[in-house]
């Protein structure tokens, strides 16, 4: 017996938008996602930050006062690793048992239609408490937001900073 399939509209307008949305370079909102793991074998936080490429280069743009960039297909990958490098380093800030560490910027990596950076902090034997500021992108969008996962040992937390909020302090002794 053949039954006439039921197609719901919520699903469609779902695909519909996905397709528009990634037809015309754009996303709804502004996020980055920062992981950040302590290595107690290499004694070091291993950072990875997921930035939008499109909002990455508007970032950097206003940040360097520069026409243009591209961060998706760069015809100098180093320069373009070194711009963004310092840039993080003028955005990310990191306070282990309230001292500043400075962190080495290892590169950087496209992933469909985000760039993955990578950096790192050496020295780090371990952690009870880390204040992380990341103000990335928050120049350019005034809704920016970005998501912090700090992970240490067995335990991990999470925290969303935004314009009202600009640091977290991750306490790993509870």
């Amino acid at each position: 017996m053949n039954r006439p399939i039921k197609v719901s509209c919520m699903p469609l307008k779902l695909l519909y938008s996905v397709i528009l949305t990634a037809f015309l370079g754009v996303h709804p909102f502004h996020v980055s996602v920062t992981d950040i793991e302590h290595n107690p074998d290499t004694q070091s936080l291993q950072i990875s930050q997921r930035i939008f490429i499109d909002d990455l280069e508007q970032g950097l743009k206003k940040h360097y006062n520069m026409e243009y960039v591209d961060t998706y297909n760069p015809t100098d990958a180093a320069k373009l690793d070194s711009l963004i490098g310092e840039y993080l380093k003028s955005k990310v800030f990191i306070l282990l048992e309230g001292k500043q560490v400075e962190f080495t910027f290892l590169g950087s990596e496209v992933e469909s239609d985000a760039r993955w950076c990578y950096y790192e902090v050496e020295g780090v034997p371990a952690i009870k408490e880390a204040e992380v500021t990341n103000v990335t992108l928050m120049e350019v969008f005034e809704d920016q937001q970005n998501i912090i996962h700090f992970k240490s040992g067995k335990k991990q937390r999470s925290y969303k900073l935004d314009r009202d909020t600009k640091h977290y302090t991750f306490n790993f002794t509870k």
